[in-house]
């Protein structure tokens, strides 16, 4: 097998292992909190992640914990999803290297045509959620390789040199990918550049560099490849579509917000709209339409686009939460109430829906639920949650005003 055709088939296999990480150990039960260093703030979801980052590599399953707990703090966070999934990914590197060797029944278990995934999750909260930790699964998957093809009198440092020469026949890619990583975009956009009429994946490399452009603040240009990326993707049949997450829907949500940033709403809500009709079960397209509508004050389509998205997802506390937020800033206040305490309920640990439930219970005069609320938004929020001034004069207020609940 050439070193090209070996690059080929690895990003092949280890797209469909990045479908099945969405589950691969994953826990059913809540796992303990893991302990944080000395001084952190246990509310803090950062606090979590930072941990999770510098134990991804010595402790994958701790830094999965770390992880779970910060998505579990902030569950609205693409990053802290993600960062679970590369922990758990990076938990069972024997598992990576059976995807890579085309392994049929890893790659098309139930587990990997599972609809909540993780990385799926994480990019439907943010669809420019970049591949910063996706390096350190190409690295694992390397080293399993080497370690079970070679012999074992050789030294792990040459076993994985010996495998890990093998991807870098396709140089223009390869080497765009370690620019990214290293922070040289600008060097990277050019390398996408020369790597795509090369690539027989154009789809998800011209993605990868409408992504890039978005980053950089070049919105002009990423909506181009972006695009761009949209027309390959329509040329190919859905079975050759193997880039899972580079699907059309999110391509089209990207080409809206897009459209959003640069100022053409109207051409925004067409692109949400267009996702939609690639995939019905796309709730980040709802989302989308509910806060354009929001914008405008179209406070029926608002309601009815977030409605359709909770349907969807209605066990997803982040998205009871955005709902509820939407529906206090239309004043409509019984419907804010019952979708915050939905979240509240699916999410005890969860600050951010306590904090406007008080404002919403404020607003309706029920002074002495509104004061439990910011109460209990302050012994969840971490410390420098940039509400808790607000909430604590909120408390003193209603402290001293005497009222009760009407």
């Amino acid at each position: 097998m050439t070193g090209s055709n070996m690059r080929r088939r690895f990003c092949l296999t280890l797209v469909a292992a990045l479908a099945l990480g969405r589950t691969i150990g994953a826990q059913s039960d809540q796992p303990q909190r893991p302990e944080l260093p000395d001084g952190a703030d246990p509310n803090d979801p950062y606090a979590y992640s930072r941990l999770g980052q510098a134990s991804l590599v010595s402790d994958p399953r701790k830094a999965a914990d770390a992880y779970y707990w910060a998505a579990r703090l902030n569950p609205v966070w693409a990053e802290a999803y993600y960062g679970r999934r590369t922990a758990l990914l990076l938990s069972e590197p024997g598992k990576l290297a059976r995807f890579f060797r085309g392994d049929r029944g890893a790659i098309d278990s139930s587990e990997a045509l599972a609809i909540d995934s993780l990385y799926g999750h994480a990019l439907a909260l943010n669809p420019f959620l970049g591949p910063h930790l996706d390096h350190l699964v190409v690295r694992a998957v390397s080293r399993e390789l080497s370690n079970q093809s070679s012999p074992s009198r050789r030294s792990a440092q040459e076993r994985f040199f010996g495998v890990g020469s093998s991807f870098s026949q396709d140089p223009w890619e390869m080497r765009a990918v370690a620019a990214y990583n290293e922070g040289r975009y600008d060097e990277a956009l050019r390398l996408y550049a020369k790597a795509i009429p090369q690539s027989r994946l154009k789809a998800a490399l011209l993605a990868e560099r409408g992504r890039l452009f978005y980053q950089v603040g070049r919105h002009d240009s990423a909506l181009v490849e972006t695009t761009r990326a949209v027309e390959e993707m329509r040329k190919q049949d859905e079975k050759d579509l193997v880039f899972v997450y580079r699907s059309k829907a999110l391509m089209e949500e990207r080409i809206g917000v897009i459209h959003h940033v640069i100022g053409n709403n109207s051409a925004a809500k067409e692109a949400f709209g267009r996702a939609l009709q690639e995939d019905l079960s796309y709730f980040p397209a709802h989302v989308q339409l509910g806060y354009l509508a929001l914008e405008i004050g179209d406070s029926a389509t608002a309601t009815n686009e977030m409605d359709l998205a909770v349907q969807i997802r209605p066990d997803d506390a982040g998205l009871r939460y955005q709902y509820g937020y939407a529906l206090s800033s239309l004043n409509k206040l019984p419907q804010a109430e019952e979708q915050l305490k939905k979240a509240i309920k699916l999410n005890s640990d969860y600050a951010l829906p306590h904090f406007v439930l008080g404002q919403v219970y404020e607003a309706a005069a029920k002074r002495s639920a509104a004061l439990n609320e910011y109460r209990l938004f302050l012994s969840l929020a971490s410390r420098n949650d940039p509400r808790k001034e607000e909430a604590s004069q909120q408390v003193q207020m209603l402290k001293s005003t005497g009222e009760t609940t009407r």
